[in-house]
């Protein structure tokens, strides 16, 4: 059974684990990041960088390729948007300040 969570002593904040794909995500985020790299860098094989790569745009994240040196390296074009039903309900970042009636 795996913990999301890692307990610390009373005071200090609780770190909540990162997954795989959010390591991925990370990595597209900071530009231009190769297969291999990914794989290497998680200690994965390349066919499962592939699935997180893909599992990231399934998720909502606009991703695109561009050949360097030879190989193709992703990064993030377009950020996950905020369902409108998660807007409506004053979770997202666009809630208004006017109050309502």
């Amino acid at each position: 059974m795996r913990k999301s969570k890692i307990e610390v002593k009373a005071g200090t904040p609780v770190a909540l684990r990162q997954t795989k794909k959010s390591q991925v995500l990370e990595m597209l985020n900071g530009g231009g990041v190769s297969v291999v790299a990914i794989a290497d860098a998680l200690s994965i094989s390349k066919q499962a960088a592939y699935s997180l790569i893909g599992d990231v745009k399934r998720s909502g994240v606009v991703i695109s390729g561009a050949v360097k040196d030879g190989a193709m390296h992703y990064s993030v074009v377009q950020k996950k948007k905020a369902k409108a039903k998660t807007l409506a309900f004053g979770k997202g970042a666009s809630v208004s300040d006017a109050p309502s009636h």
